[in-house]
């Protein structure tokens, strides 16, 4: 994944919020890791050839791996160091696994490595995929799993990601799979990485019920395809001690369980229409716009997208979405519990929780939501901009009067199925978790180029389709609804 010409990853690590410096391609996310083994034994000589030839692998990617020894140095009280990858053989003991051994359940990954698969995760209906290999994560304790027999070796972690590749083709797995679910690992949202609003909005407002209604209606169409898994709740999981239990709550924020995918309206926008930059104010036009395409000013982001040769000037407003809670049935929705909004606000995500929530209610904000709110950025700024070259088009105005729709399943779309105007994009890029700034920031370059797309083959914009590979697709168009059966008749 190369910068874009259209706006820089600067520019759109400043809009979002995010680090200046986030490794996007798999030999810079290598360089960014640390890695350990867990000095437990295998009993299996399947297990034990694979783990001396995956740390060869890994050296020469260029991954740092030390011993146990000095990652324990690094850390304290028997654990290893924060940010360092725990690598462990076998099913362990309770007591002494490797998540016994770890500083941080977020700022450590546990990478299980065992003989054999894991009944059910080959499954081809995915409500039964995605509760097996759910299952067997909380079993072994780990954040990703790799099954390895004498043929192949399959790596699985909490994303419902499941790739198998042949042994002789080590190297390519772990530099195309691996390294990414390493170094952009699965991290459940925590309140704490936002700024909360109590009673921020009433799902039975007047001005919510359209927005609302299709949330509604687009949930028994998305029910009707099948495609969006019910909860997998943590109480009817297997673990192996009480504290386990515990520990897998704690990681997830204490969820009441996990389900896939998404459901969201991006409310109404205000935005102008983009400016040419040669009919911006003097000033602003001095500026050296090729050298940094943002700039802030009084807490606003300015940014000029480059489209073909011309430059254009637009501000970024404030960007609000209205989405399922994470953990909820997204096809049987109840707009008082299960409905948060999301508000991009000067870098800064918001967010907001209905009113009357019940004390104690799991109303909590979406695995996806730095990648919700990258999409109704990306989706303004392409407003903003075809507000200009075409007016009275169908996306703006829809953004601007109703707002758009977003949905997200675990499933995938071929190219060329969309109708016209919209596009697919994604395939080629690292198959990294959908709550990291990696995946924001490959969903809005992708999206910017299939806006470049559509307007260079002189053919209206109405959305996109964001393919995270081993993951699945997000799609944005007119209403959920429409969506649904696009999906269903692709």
């Amino acid at each position: 994944m190369q910068n874009s010409s259209f706006l820089s990853l600067a520019a759109l690590s400043q809009i979002l919020g995010l680090s200046p410096v986030v490794p996007m391609t798999p030999d810079e996310m290598a360089k960014c890791l640390c890695a350990t083994f867990y000095p437990n034994a295998s009993n299996s000589p399947t297990v034990d050839t694979f783990i001396q030839n995956l740390q060869a692998v890994l050296l020469t990617a260029d991954v740092s791996v030390i011993s146990y020894e000095e990652a324990l140095a690094r850390g304290h009280d028997g654990c290893v160091g924060e940010g360092i990858v725990l690598f462990a053989a076998g099913s362990g003991e309770i007591g002494n696994l490797a998540i016994d051994h770890v500083s941080s359940l977020s700022k450590n990954t546990v990478v299980g490595i065992v003989d054999g698969t894991q009944g059910g995760i080959r499954d081809n209906h995915f409500q039964r995929r995605v509760d097996a290999l759910v299952s067997a994560l909380v079993w072994h304790m780990v954040h990703v799993l790799i099954y390895v027999d004498d043929e192949s070796w399959t790596v699985c972690n909490m994303n419902g990601a499941i790739d198998t590749f042949g042994l002789p083709n080590l190297e390519q797995g772990v530099r195309k799979s691996l390294i990414p679910k390493l170094a952009a690992p699965v991290l459940p949202p925590n309140k704490g990485d936002f700024d909360i609003e109590r009673d921020a909005f009433s799902p039975s407002s007047p001005e919510k019920q359209t927005v609302v209604q299709d949330l509604l209606n687009g949930a028994l169409v998305w029910r009707k395809t099948g495609l969006l898994a019910t909860q997998t709740k943590l109480e009817k999981l297997e673990y192996r001690s009480s504290r386990y239990k515990r520990i897998a709550s704690a990681y997830l924020n204490w969820r009441t369980g996990m389900s896939y995918g998404f459901l969201a309206r991006q409310l109404p926008s205000r935005f102008a229409p983009a400016l040419r930059l040669d009919e911006a104010d003097p000033m602003l036009q001095r500026l050296d716009w090729e050298e940094k395409d943002f700039i802030d000013i009084d807490g606003a982001v300015l940014v000029s997208p480059k489209l073909g040769e011309q430059r254009y000037l637009l501000r970024i407003p404030e960007v609000s979405v209205l989405c399922t809670r994470s953990g909820c049935e997204k096809t049987n929705i109840d707009p008082a519990n299960d409905l948060t909004t999301l508000t991009l606000r000067r870098g800064r995500v918001i967010v907001g929780m209905p009113t009357g929530l019940p004390p104690g209610s799991d109303c909590q904000p979406s695995f996806d939501t730095i990648t919700i709110v990258s999409h109704a950025v990306g989706n303004v700024i392409i407003a903003s901009l075809l507000d200009r070259l075409a007016p009275g088009c169908k996306f703006a105005a829809a953004l601007r009067h109703k707002g758009l729709a977003l949905a997200h399943w675990h499933g995938f779309m071929e190219d060329g199925v969309l109708p016209p105007g919209y596009y697919l994009h994604g395939d080629s890029n690292p198959p990294v978790s959908c709550s990291t700034p990696q995946a924001a920031l490959y969903s809005i370059l992708g999206k910017f180029a299939a806006f470049e797309a559509s307007i260079f083959a002189g053919i209206e914009f109405l959305g996109d389709a964001h393919l995270e590979p081993s993951h699945g697709t997000n799609l944005t168009g007119l209403s959920l609804s429409d969506l649904a059966l696009m999906v269903n008749r692709a």
